[in-house]
Protein backbone atom coordinates (compact mmCIF):
# COMPACT_ATOMS: atom_id res chain seq x y z
CA UNK A 1 0.00 0.00 0.00
CA UNK A 2 1.12 3.34 -0.45
CA UNK A 3 1.07 6.41 1.87
CA UNK A 4 -1.88 7.40 0.76
CA UNK A 5 -5.32 6.33 -0.79
CA UNK A 6 -7.14 8.33 -3.51
CA UNK A 7 -10.73 8.10 -4.05
CA UNK A 8 -11.85 6.20 -6.77
CA UNK A 9 -13.46 7.76 -9.92
CA UNK A 10 -16.95 7.89 -9.56
CA UNK A 11 -19.31 6.75 -12.19
CA UNK A 12 -22.47 8.02 -11.42
CA UNK A 13 -22.41 10.80 -9.07
CA UNK A 14 -20.10 13.99 -10.00
CA UNK A 15 -16.86 14.82 -9.22
CA UNK A 16 -17.39 18.39 -7.84
CA UNK A 17 -20.76 17.83 -5.77
CA UNK A 18 -20.94 19.86 -3.00
CA UNK A 19 -23.73 18.55 -0.84
CA UNK A 20 -25.62 21.38 1.57
CA UNK A 21 -29.31 20.92 0.74
CA UNK A 22 -31.53 17.66 -0.50
CA UNK A 23 -31.60 18.96 -4.34
CA UNK A 24 -27.99 19.43 -4.41
CA UNK A 25 -28.56 15.52 -4.73
CA UNK A 26 -32.23 14.53 -5.45
CA UNK A 27 -31.38 14.37 -9.30
CA UNK A 28 -29.82 10.81 -8.27
CA UNK A 29 -32.59 9.97 -6.58
CA UNK A 30 -35.05 10.66 -9.19
CA UNK A 31 -32.61 8.98 -11.67
CA UNK A 32 -32.51 5.65 -9.90
CA UNK A 33 -36.16 5.77 -9.11
CA UNK A 34 -37.08 5.83 -12.77
CA UNK A 35 -34.61 3.61 -14.21
CA UNK A 36 -36.01 0.90 -15.44
CA UNK A 37 -35.10 -2.76 -14.45
CA UNK A 38 -35.33 -5.09 -17.17
CA UNK A 39 -32.38 -8.08 -16.31
CA UNK A 40 -30.99 -9.48 -13.27
CA UNK A 41 -27.43 -8.08 -14.85
CA UNK A 42 -29.18 -3.93 -14.75
CA UNK A 43 -30.37 -4.97 -11.28
CA UNK A 44 -27.11 -5.51 -10.46
CA UNK A 45 -26.09 -2.23 -12.28
CA UNK A 46 -28.47 0.08 -10.44
CA UNK A 47 -27.42 -1.19 -7.15
CA UNK A 48 -23.74 -0.36 -7.99
CA UNK A 49 -25.14 3.00 -8.91
CA UNK A 50 -27.01 3.18 -5.61
CA UNK A 51 -24.06 1.99 -3.42
CA UNK A 52 -21.91 4.70 -5.17
CA UNK A 53 -24.64 7.15 -4.06
CA UNK A 54 -24.98 6.08 -0.54
CA UNK A 55 -21.21 6.04 -0.01
CA UNK A 56 -20.75 9.86 -1.37
CA UNK A 57 -23.63 11.10 0.81
CA UNK A 58 -22.28 8.91 3.84
CA UNK A 59 -19.67 9.95 3.33
CA UNK A 60 -19.95 13.59 3.22
CA UNK A 61 -22.37 13.34 6.64
CA UNK A 62 -19.73 11.48 8.67
CA UNK A 63 -16.75 14.33 7.79
CA UNK A 64 -20.06 16.81 9.25
CA UNK A 65 -20.01 14.74 12.27
CA UNK A 66 -16.13 14.44 12.65
CA UNK A 67 -15.75 17.87 12.15
CA UNK A 68 -18.32 19.00 14.73
CA UNK A 69 -16.78 16.43 17.17
CA UNK A 70 -13.29 17.68 17.06
CA UNK A 71 -14.89 21.67 18.03
CA UNK A 72 -17.81 21.62 19.15
CA UNK A 73 -17.62 25.22 20.17
CA UNK A 74 -17.52 26.15 16.14
CA UNK A 75 -20.86 27.21 15.23
CA UNK A 76 -20.63 26.93 11.54
CA UNK A 77 -19.32 23.28 12.32
CA UNK A 78 -22.46 22.65 14.25
CA UNK A 79 -24.58 24.44 11.41
CA UNK A 80 -23.38 22.40 8.81
CA UNK A 81 -23.89 19.05 10.93
CA UNK A 82 -27.62 20.17 12.02
CA UNK A 83 -28.13 21.54 8.16
CA UNK A 84 -27.38 18.11 7.02
CA UNK A 85 -29.53 16.45 9.71
CA UNK A 86 -32.92 18.67 9.16
CA UNK A 87 -32.82 19.11 4.90
CA UNK A 88 -30.83 16.47 3.84
CA UNK A 89 -31.57 12.96 6.08
CA UNK A 90 -35.50 13.40 6.35
CA UNK A 91 -35.68 13.24 2.24
CA UNK A 92 -32.75 10.84 2.43
CA UNK A 93 -34.98 8.25 4.34
CA UNK A 94 -37.96 8.77 2.44
CA UNK A 95 -35.88 7.95 -0.89
CA UNK A 96 -34.07 5.00 0.56
CA UNK A 97 -37.34 3.54 1.28
CA UNK A 98 -38.54 4.23 -1.99
CA UNK A 99 -35.71 2.48 -3.11
CA UNK A 100 -36.02 -0.46 -0.92
CA UNK A 101 -39.68 -0.56 -2.65
CA UNK A 102 -38.69 -1.11 -6.07
CA UNK A 103 -35.15 -3.57 -5.30
CA UNK A 104 -38.19 -5.39 -3.85
CA UNK A 105 -40.82 -5.74 -6.27
CA UNK A 106 -38.26 -5.98 -9.18
CA UNK A 107 -38.95 -8.93 -11.27
CA UNK A 108 -35.62 -10.03 -11.40
CA UNK A 109 -34.90 -9.83 -7.34
CA UNK A 110 -35.65 -13.77 -7.30
CA UNK A 111 -33.02 -14.34 -9.80
CA UNK A 112 -29.93 -12.85 -7.87
CA UNK A 113 -27.72 -15.10 -6.60
CA UNK A 114 -29.12 -16.41 -3.34
CA UNK A 115 -25.82 -17.22 -1.16
CA UNK A 116 -24.28 -13.86 -2.18
CA UNK A 117 -27.15 -10.92 -1.30
CA UNK A 118 -28.96 -13.06 1.74
CA UNK A 119 -27.77 -10.78 4.12
CA UNK A 120 -28.54 -7.71 1.68
CA UNK A 121 -32.31 -9.63 1.07
CA UNK A 122 -32.45 -10.41 4.90
CA UNK A 123 -31.86 -6.43 5.50
CA UNK A 124 -34.04 -5.22 2.47
CA UNK A 125 -36.97 -7.19 4.06
CA UNK A 126 -36.17 -5.98 7.95
CA UNK A 127 -35.28 -2.67 6.41
CA UNK A 128 -38.76 -2.31 4.71
CA UNK A 129 -40.87 -3.65 7.53
CA UNK A 130 -39.67 -1.12 9.89
CA UNK A 131 -39.76 1.82 8.03
CA UNK A 132 -42.66 4.62 9.06
CA UNK A 133 -42.78 7.90 7.44
CA UNK A 134 -43.58 9.39 10.28
CA UNK A 135 -40.86 8.47 12.22
CA UNK A 136 -38.80 10.14 9.92
CA UNK A 137 -39.28 13.91 11.76
CA UNK A 138 -38.86 11.92 15.12
CA UNK A 139 -35.40 10.47 14.18
CA UNK A 140 -34.27 13.75 12.65
CA UNK A 141 -35.46 15.65 15.99
CA UNK A 142 -33.41 12.31 17.98
CA UNK A 143 -29.85 12.83 15.97
CA UNK A 144 -30.31 16.70 16.57
CA UNK A 145 -30.42 16.19 20.60
CA UNK A 146 -28.57 13.30 20.23
CA UNK A 147 -25.72 15.83 19.65
CA UNK A 148 -26.20 17.79 21.84
CA UNK A 149 -25.03 15.12 24.87
CA UNK A 150 -21.45 15.62 23.39
CA UNK A 151 -21.59 19.57 23.52
CA UNK A 152 -22.69 19.63 26.66
CA UNK A 153 -20.00 17.44 27.82
CA UNK A 154 -17.31 19.10 25.56
CA UNK A 155 -17.79 22.20 27.85
CA UNK A 156 -17.08 20.33 30.59
CA UNK A 157 -13.97 21.39 32.57
CA UNK A 158 -12.00 21.56 36.20
CA UNK A 159 -9.54 24.20 37.12
CA UNK A 160 -6.87 22.58 39.19
CA UNK A 161 -3.07 24.39 39.84
CA UNK A 162 -3.99 27.31 38.13
CA UNK A 163 -5.00 25.32 34.58
CA UNK A 164 -8.05 24.14 33.11
CA UNK A 165 -8.12 20.68 32.55
CA UNK A 166 -11.07 18.79 30.18
CA UNK A 167 -12.35 15.78 32.58
CA UNK A 168 -10.12 13.27 30.42
CA UNK A 169 -7.06 15.68 30.90
CA UNK A 170 -8.17 15.68 34.84
CA UNK A 171 -8.68 11.74 35.01
CA UNK A 172 -5.41 11.41 33.79
CA UNK A 173 -4.42 12.34 38.28
CA UNK A 174 -6.97 9.86 39.28
CA UNK A 175 -3.44 7.60 38.72
CA UNK A 176 -0.89 9.54 40.71
CA UNK A 177 0.18 8.30 44.50
CA UNK A 178 -0.77 11.14 46.31
CA UNK A 179 -4.43 10.08 47.43
CA UNK A 180 -5.47 13.60 48.67
CA UNK A 181 -4.94 14.95 45.24
CA UNK A 182 -6.88 11.79 43.74
CA UNK A 183 -9.78 12.88 46.05
CA UNK A 184 -9.28 16.22 44.77
CA UNK A 185 -9.58 15.69 41.80
CA UNK A 186 -12.22 12.86 41.86
CA UNK A 187 -14.58 15.69 43.80
CA UNK A 188 -14.07 18.15 41.72
CA UNK A 189 -15.17 16.19 38.46
CA UNK A 190 -17.90 14.58 40.37
CA UNK A 191 -19.46 18.09 40.80
CA UNK A 192 -18.22 19.24 37.61
CA UNK A 193 -20.83 16.19 36.27
CA UNK A 194 -23.32 17.38 38.48
CA UNK A 195 -23.60 21.17 37.49
CA UNK A 196 -25.07 19.75 34.09
CA UNK A 197 -27.10 16.79 35.70
CA UNK A 198 -30.34 18.37 35.35
CA UNK A 199 -30.08 19.05 31.68
CA UNK A 200 -28.54 15.99 30.99
CA UNK A 201 -31.49 13.77 32.37
CA UNK A 202 -33.90 17.10 30.26
CA UNK A 203 -32.17 16.04 27.89
CA UNK A 204 -32.43 12.48 28.37
CA UNK A 205 -36.56 12.64 28.93
CA UNK A 206 -36.62 14.24 25.80
CA UNK A 207 -34.61 11.31 23.92
CA UNK A 208 -36.68 8.70 25.89
CA UNK A 209 -39.96 9.89 24.67
CA UNK A 210 -39.41 10.43 21.02
CA UNK A 211 -37.46 6.51 20.76
CA UNK A 212 -40.80 5.25 22.03
CA UNK A 213 -42.67 7.08 20.04
CA UNK A 214 -40.66 5.95 17.06
CA UNK A 215 -41.24 1.94 18.35
CA UNK A 216 -44.44 2.46 18.69
CA UNK A 217 -45.41 3.85 15.49
CA UNK A 218 -43.43 0.68 14.25
CA UNK A 219 -45.86 -1.75 15.81
CA UNK A 220 -43.46 -2.65 18.98
CA UNK A 221 -44.43 -2.27 22.44
CA UNK A 222 -41.52 -0.61 23.01
CA UNK A 223 -37.99 0.83 21.73
CA UNK A 224 -35.98 -1.82 23.41
CA UNK A 225 -37.79 -4.62 20.93
CA UNK A 226 -37.72 -2.28 18.05
CA UNK A 227 -34.15 -1.91 18.49
CA UNK A 228 -33.35 -5.42 18.43
CA UNK A 229 -35.13 -5.49 14.89
CA UNK A 230 -33.23 -2.23 13.74
CA UNK A 231 -30.14 -2.86 14.97
CA UNK A 232 -30.36 -6.54 12.88
CA UNK A 233 -29.70 -9.06 15.50
CA UNK A 234 -31.44 -12.20 14.22
CA UNK A 235 -29.26 -14.48 15.85
CA UNK A 236 -29.43 -13.56 19.21
CA UNK A 237 -32.01 -11.69 22.00
CA UNK A 238 -33.54 -10.41 24.96
CA UNK A 239 -33.85 -13.90 26.52
CA UNK A 240 -29.87 -14.23 25.36
CA UNK A 241 -28.91 -10.46 26.49
CA UNK A 242 -30.86 -11.34 29.89
CA UNK A 243 -28.60 -14.90 30.15
CA UNK A 244 -25.71 -12.44 29.83
CA UNK A 245 -26.50 -10.66 32.39
CA UNK A 246 -26.84 -13.02 34.84
CA UNK A 247 -23.90 -14.89 33.97
CA UNK A 248 -21.43 -11.97 34.17
CA UNK A 249 -23.05 -11.13 37.92
CA UNK A 250 -22.56 -15.14 38.73
CA UNK A 251 -19.24 -15.68 36.97
CA UNK A 252 -17.57 -12.37 36.74
CA UNK A 253 -18.13 -10.55 39.36
CA UNK A 254 -16.61 -12.53 42.17
CA UNK A 255 -13.77 -12.68 40.55
CA UNK A 256 -13.51 -8.78 40.44
CA UNK A 257 -13.76 -8.80 44.46
CA UNK A 258 -11.10 -10.63 44.07
CA UNK A 259 -9.04 -7.89 42.09
CA UNK A 260 -10.71 -5.35 44.66
CA UNK A 261 -9.39 -7.13 47.52
CA UNK A 262 -5.92 -7.65 46.33
CA UNK A 263 -6.28 -3.65 45.19
CA UNK A 264 -7.71 -2.84 49.20
CA UNK A 265 -4.53 -5.05 50.37
CA UNK A 266 -1.55 -3.81 48.32
CA UNK A 267 -2.95 -0.03 49.46
CA UNK A 268 -3.95 -1.14 52.92
CA UNK A 269 -7.11 1.25 52.70
CA UNK A 270 -10.14 -0.68 53.66
CA UNK A 271 -12.90 0.45 52.52
CA UNK A 272 -11.87 1.45 49.28
CA UNK A 273 -12.58 4.45 48.01
CA UNK A 274 -13.94 5.90 44.03
CA UNK A 275 -11.09 7.83 44.10
CA UNK A 276 -8.61 4.58 44.48
CA UNK A 277 -9.91 2.44 41.81
CA UNK A 278 -7.44 3.74 39.30
CA UNK A 279 -4.09 3.92 40.96
CA UNK A 280 -1.67 1.47 40.37
CA UNK A 281 -1.12 -0.94 42.93
CA UNK A 282 1.99 -2.54 40.73
CA UNK A 283 4.58 0.20 40.77
CA UNK A 284 5.21 3.62 42.24
CA UNK A 285 4.41 5.77 39.21
CA UNK A 286 0.83 5.73 36.93
CA UNK A 287 1.99 3.72 33.50
CA UNK A 288 3.17 6.33 30.98
CA UNK A 289 3.43 4.92 27.66
CA UNK A 290 3.86 8.31 26.01
CA UNK A 291 3.64 12.01 26.59
CA UNK A 292 2.87 13.47 22.71
CA UNK A 293 0.40 12.11 19.82
CA UNK A 294 3.55 11.73 17.73
CA UNK A 295 4.68 9.74 20.01
CA UNK A 296 1.65 7.41 20.46
CA UNK A 297 1.22 7.60 16.18
CA UNK A 298 5.00 6.29 15.74
CA UNK A 299 5.17 3.28 18.69
CA UNK A 300 1.41 2.81 17.43
CA UNK A 301 2.50 1.82 14.02
CA UNK A 302 5.63 -0.26 15.05
CA UNK A 303 3.69 -2.50 17.82
CA UNK A 304 0.92 -3.09 14.99
CA UNK A 305 3.53 -3.94 12.26
CA UNK A 306 4.66 -6.68 15.23
CA UNK A 307 1.65 -8.60 14.66
CA UNK A 308 0.81 -8.03 11.25
CA UNK A 309 2.64 -5.29 8.54
CA UNK A 310 -0.67 -4.36 6.80
CA UNK A 311 -1.87 -3.55 9.78
CA UNK A 312 0.87 -0.67 10.55
CA UNK A 313 0.87 0.34 7.35
CA UNK A 314 -2.97 0.88 7.48
CA UNK A 315 -2.46 3.16 10.28
CA UNK A 316 0.14 4.99 8.35
CA UNK A 317 -1.95 5.66 5.42
CA UNK A 318 -4.18 7.13 7.88
CA UNK A 319 -1.53 9.38 9.41
CA UNK A 320 -0.10 10.53 6.00
CA UNK A 321 -3.98 11.48 5.02
CA UNK A 322 -4.60 13.64 8.47
CA UNK A 323 -6.95 11.25 9.54
CA UNK A 324 -6.18 10.68 12.72
CA UNK A 325 -7.16 13.63 15.87
CA UNK A 326 -5.64 12.02 18.83
CA UNK A 327 -5.16 15.06 21.54
CA UNK A 328 -7.88 15.67 24.53
CA UNK A 329 -8.56 19.66 24.01
CA UNK A 330 -11.44 22.15 25.77
CA UNK A 331 -14.03 21.99 23.29
CA UNK A 332 -13.53 18.48 21.43
CA UNK A 333 -16.70 16.18 22.80
CA UNK A 334 -15.35 13.24 24.64
CA UNK A 335 -14.79 9.94 23.85
CA UNK A 336 -13.15 7.85 21.05
CA UNK A 337 -13.68 6.45 17.94
CA UNK A 338 -13.00 5.37 14.22
CA UNK A 339 -15.49 6.69 11.86
CA UNK A 340 -15.44 4.19 8.41
CA UNK A 341 -15.39 6.63 5.57
CA UNK A 342 -17.18 4.29 2.79
CA UNK A 343 -16.33 6.04 -0.22
CA UNK A 344 -12.44 6.47 0.21
CA UNK A 345 -12.24 3.54 2.19
CA UNK A 346 -9.38 4.99 4.86
CA UNK A 347 -11.16 5.75 8.15
CA UNK A 348 -10.68 8.68 10.96
CA UNK A 349 -9.75 7.90 14.22
CA UNK A 350 -11.10 10.41 16.94
CA UNK A 351 -9.51 10.06 20.68
CA UNK A 352 -8.75 12.10 23.69
CA UNK A 353 -5.30 11.36 24.83
CA UNK A 354 -3.72 12.53 27.32
CA UNK A 355 -0.33 10.13 28.03
CA UNK A 356 -2.05 6.97 30.06
CA UNK A 357 -2.52 3.69 29.38
CA UNK A 358 -6.35 3.83 28.25
CA UNK A 359 -4.91 5.78 25.62
CA UNK A 360 -2.63 3.17 24.12
CA UNK A 361 -5.47 0.64 24.05
CA UNK A 362 -8.09 2.40 22.76
CA UNK A 363 -5.59 3.41 19.69
CA UNK A 364 -4.78 0.15 19.18
CA UNK A 365 -8.68 -0.83 19.80
CA UNK A 366 -9.96 2.12 17.07
CA UNK A 367 -6.58 0.62 14.49
CA UNK A 368 -8.78 -2.31 15.12
CA UNK A 369 -12.07 -0.99 13.50
CA UNK A 370 -9.46 1.05 11.00
CA UNK A 371 -8.17 -2.23 9.48
CA UNK A 372 -11.85 -3.85 9.24
CA UNK A 373 -12.38 -0.84 7.23
CA UNK A 374 -9.45 -1.35 5.15
CA UNK A 375 -10.09 -4.51 4.60
CA UNK A 376 -13.71 -4.00 3.45
CA UNK A 377 -12.94 -1.16 1.18
CA UNK A 378 -12.86 -3.03 -1.64
CA UNK A 379 -16.26 -4.67 -1.38
CA UNK A 380 -18.78 -4.20 -4.74
CA UNK A 381 -21.40 -2.49 -2.79
CA UNK A 382 -21.55 -0.15 0.37
CA UNK A 383 -24.42 -2.27 2.04
CA UNK A 384 -21.34 -5.38 1.89
CA UNK A 385 -18.67 -2.98 4.15
CA UNK A 386 -21.76 -2.82 6.70
CA UNK A 387 -21.74 -4.93 9.35
CA UNK A 388 -22.82 -5.63 12.88
CA UNK A 389 -21.17 -4.10 16.21
CA UNK A 390 -20.66 -7.44 17.41
CA UNK A 391 -18.08 -7.80 14.03
CA UNK A 392 -16.89 -5.03 14.32
CA UNK A 393 -15.91 -4.89 18.02
CA UNK A 394 -14.57 -8.63 17.25
CA UNK A 395 -12.18 -6.64 15.19
CA UNK A 396 -11.28 -3.90 17.68
CA UNK A 397 -10.83 -6.03 21.08
CA UNK A 398 -8.80 -8.52 19.31
CA UNK A 399 -6.07 -6.51 18.44
CA UNK A 400 -5.93 -5.07 21.44
CA UNK A 401 -5.10 -8.54 22.57
CA UNK A 402 -3.07 -9.48 20.09
CA UNK A 403 -0.66 -6.23 20.81
CA UNK A 404 0.11 -7.12 23.91
CA UNK A 405 3.26 -9.00 23.89
CA UNK A 406 4.48 -5.36 21.47
CA UNK A 407 3.37 -3.31 23.90
CA UNK A 408 7.89 -3.24 24.35
CA UNK A 409 7.95 -0.01 22.05
CA UNK A 410 6.09 1.59 24.62
CA UNK A 411 7.50 0.39 27.66
CA UNK A 412 11.20 -0.35 27.50
CA UNK A 413 11.34 -2.30 30.66
CA UNK A 414 9.78 -5.64 31.22
CA UNK A 415 8.38 -4.39 34.80
CA UNK A 416 6.36 -2.00 33.18
CA UNK A 417 5.39 -4.25 29.87
CA UNK A 418 4.09 -6.81 32.42
CA UNK A 419 2.39 -4.48 34.42
CA UNK A 420 0.87 -3.09 31.63
CA UNK A 421 -0.42 -6.94 30.28
CA UNK A 422 -1.78 -7.34 34.32
CA UNK A 423 -3.71 -4.01 33.87
CA UNK A 424 -5.11 -4.65 30.77
CA UNK A 425 -6.58 -8.13 31.68
CA UNK A 426 -7.92 -6.91 34.87
CA UNK A 427 -9.63 -4.62 32.43
CA UNK A 428 -10.89 -7.05 30.16
CA UNK A 429 -12.67 -8.73 33.32
CA UNK A 430 -13.83 -5.31 35.03
CA UNK A 431 -15.39 -3.76 31.47
CA UNK A 432 -17.41 -6.71 31.64
CA UNK A 433 -20.16 -5.93 34.70
CA UNK A 434 -20.22 -2.35 33.49
CA UNK A 435 -20.92 -3.16 30.02
CA UNK A 436 -24.19 -5.62 31.80
CA UNK A 437 -25.05 -3.23 33.99
CA UNK A 438 -25.17 -0.33 31.63
CA UNK A 439 -27.07 -2.98 28.83
CA UNK A 440 -29.60 -4.08 31.70
CA UNK A 441 -30.58 -0.23 32.46
CA UNK A 442 -31.31 0.40 29.38
CA UNK A 443 -34.04 -2.65 29.24
CA UNK A 444 -35.31 -1.15 32.07
CA UNK A 445 -35.62 2.23 30.83
CA UNK A 446 -37.33 1.49 27.62
CA UNK A 447 -39.72 -1.50 29.07
CA UNK A 448 -40.77 1.48 31.53
CA UNK A 449 -41.47 4.19 29.45
CA UNK A 450 -43.11 6.25 32.28
CA UNK A 451 -40.65 6.24 34.44
CA UNK A 452 -40.13 9.11 36.52
CA UNK A 453 -36.40 10.65 36.83
CA UNK A 454 -36.61 9.50 40.76
CA UNK A 455 -37.55 5.37 39.18
CA UNK A 456 -35.17 5.83 36.80
CA UNK A 457 -32.29 6.50 39.26
CA UNK A 458 -33.65 4.11 41.87
CA UNK A 459 -33.45 1.57 39.14
CA UNK A 460 -29.40 2.67 38.57
CA UNK A 461 -29.28 2.23 41.73
CA UNK A 462 -30.71 -1.10 42.30
CA UNK A 463 -29.01 -2.40 39.12
CA UNK A 464 -25.53 -1.22 39.88
CA UNK A 465 -25.40 -2.33 43.17
CA UNK A 466 -26.36 -5.75 41.99
CA UNK A 467 -22.96 -6.33 40.65
CA UNK A 468 -21.10 -4.33 43.41
CA UNK A 469 -18.35 -6.20 45.47
CA UNK A 470 -19.14 -4.74 48.82
CA UNK A 471 -15.43 -3.59 48.66
CA UNK A 472 -15.87 0.02 47.08
CA UNK A 473 -17.91 2.50 49.71
CA UNK A 474 -19.46 5.25 47.68
CA UNK A 475 -21.36 6.53 50.49
CA UNK A 476 -19.93 10.09 50.37
CA UNK A 477 -20.77 10.32 46.97
CA UNK A 478 -24.05 9.21 46.52
CA UNK A 479 -25.35 11.97 43.73
CA UNK A 480 -22.32 10.71 41.80
CA UNK A 481 -22.78 7.19 41.81
CA UNK A 482 -26.79 7.85 41.20
CA UNK A 483 -25.64 9.98 38.15
CA UNK A 484 -22.45 7.93 37.00
CA UNK A 485 -24.83 6.40 34.15
CA UNK A 486 -24.42 9.90 32.42
CA UNK A 487 -20.65 9.31 31.67
CA UNK A 488 -21.89 6.39 29.16
CA UNK A 489 -22.36 8.26 25.78
CA UNK A 490 -23.97 5.50 24.27
CA UNK A 491 -27.26 5.60 26.69
CA UNK A 492 -27.83 9.16 25.16
CA UNK A 493 -26.31 8.73 21.39
CA UNK A 494 -26.64 5.12 20.38
CA UNK A 495 -28.98 3.12 22.25
CA UNK A 496 -28.40 -0.33 23.03
CA UNK A 497 -24.65 -0.46 21.48
CA UNK A 498 -22.63 -1.41 24.08
CA UNK A 499 -23.45 -5.44 25.11
CA UNK A 500 -21.52 -6.09 21.88
CA UNK A 501 -18.39 -4.95 23.46
CA UNK A 502 -19.33 -8.07 26.22
CA UNK A 503 -20.22 -10.30 23.20
CA UNK A 504 -17.05 -9.25 21.33
CA UNK A 505 -14.41 -9.72 24.00
CA UNK A 506 -15.23 -12.95 24.61
CA UNK A 507 -14.92 -13.21 21.17
CA UNK A 508 -11.53 -11.30 21.33
CA UNK A 509 -10.23 -13.82 24.56
CA UNK A 510 -10.78 -16.69 21.84
CA UNK A 511 -8.75 -14.97 19.04
CA UNK A 512 -5.85 -14.24 21.94
CA UNK A 513 -5.89 -17.77 23.37
CA UNK A 514 -5.92 -19.01 19.67
CA UNK A 515 -2.76 -16.43 18.95
CA UNK A 516 -0.71 -17.27 21.80
CA UNK A 517 -0.96 -21.19 20.18
CA UNK A 518 -0.51 -20.49 16.64
CA UNK A 519 0.16 -16.09 15.86
CA UNK A 520 0.15 -16.61 11.99
CA UNK A 521 -2.50 -18.84 11.59
CA UNK A 522 -4.72 -16.71 14.12
CA UNK A 523 -3.82 -13.33 11.81
CA UNK A 524 -4.99 -15.08 8.84
CA UNK A 525 -8.43 -15.96 10.19
CA UNK A 526 -8.62 -12.63 11.67
CA UNK A 527 -8.28 -11.25 8.70
CA UNK A 528 -10.46 -13.28 6.33
CA UNK A 529 -13.10 -12.96 8.76
CA UNK A 530 -12.99 -9.25 8.32
CA UNK A 531 -12.44 -9.03 5.02
CA UNK A 532 -16.40 -10.64 4.68
CA UNK A 533 -17.79 -7.61 5.70
CA UNK A 534 -21.66 -7.65 6.22
CA UNK A 535 -21.78 -10.60 3.05
CA UNK A 536 -22.66 -13.42 5.89
CA UNK A 537 -24.41 -13.65 9.00
CA UNK A 538 -22.69 -12.95 12.65
CA UNK A 539 -21.85 -16.58 13.70
CA UNK A 540 -20.03 -17.41 10.12
CA UNK A 541 -17.66 -14.49 10.91
CA UNK A 542 -16.78 -15.63 14.21
CA UNK A 543 -16.43 -19.19 12.90
CA UNK A 544 -14.25 -17.74 10.40
CA UNK A 545 -12.51 -16.28 13.01
CA UNK A 546 -11.72 -19.37 14.54
CA UNK A 547 -13.88 -18.56 17.46
CA UNK A 548 -17.82 -19.96 18.56
CA UNK A 549 -20.09 -16.98 18.90
CA UNK A 550 -21.58 -17.72 22.59
CA UNK A 551 -21.91 -15.99 25.31
CA UNK A 552 -23.29 -18.50 27.49
CA UNK A 553 -22.56 -18.91 31.27
CA UNK A 554 -20.74 -21.90 30.48
CA UNK A 555 -18.30 -20.36 28.23
CA UNK A 556 -18.12 -16.90 30.19
CA UNK A 557 -17.03 -19.60 32.68
CA UNK A 558 -13.96 -21.32 30.69
CA UNK A 559 -13.11 -17.98 29.72
CA UNK A 560 -12.62 -16.46 32.81
CA UNK A 561 -10.39 -19.10 34.53
CA UNK A 562 -7.99 -18.87 31.78
CA UNK A 563 -7.60 -15.13 32.72
CA UNK A 564 -7.59 -15.54 36.46
CA UNK A 565 -4.74 -17.96 35.84
CA UNK A 566 -3.15 -15.55 33.65
CA UNK A 567 -3.27 -13.03 37.34
CA UNK A 568 -2.79 -16.00 39.57
CA UNK A 569 -5.86 -15.22 41.39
Amino acid sequence: MSQAINRKKRTFVAEDISILKWIDIEQYFEYLLNTEINSVQSLEEWMKKRSELESVVGEDYRWKHVHQSCDTENKDKEAALNGFIEHVMPQWMQASNELNQKVAQSAFLDQLDKERYKIFLRNLKNELELFREENIPLMTEVDILSNEYGKISGAMTIEHDGKTLTLQQAQKLLQEKDRNLRKDIFEKIGQRRLQDKDKLEELFDKLLKLRHQIALNAGFDNYRDYMMRSLGRFDYGVKECEAFHEAIKEVITPIIKNINQDRADRLDIHPLQPYDMSVSVYGDQALRPFETSRELIDNGIATLNEVDTYFGECLQIMDAMHHLDLDSRIGKRPGGYNMPLPEIGVPFIFMNATGTHSDLVTLVHEAGHAVHSFLTKDLTYNFEKEFSSEVAELASMSMEMMTMPYWNHFYKDVESLNRAKREQIERVLTVLPWIAIVDRFQHWIYTHPEHTREERKAAWRTINQDYSTGLVDWSSYEEEENYSWHRQLHIFEVPFYYIEYGIAQLGALGVWKNYQEDAEKTVTQYKTALSLGGTVSLPEVYVTAGVPFDFSAKHISGLASVLEKELNL
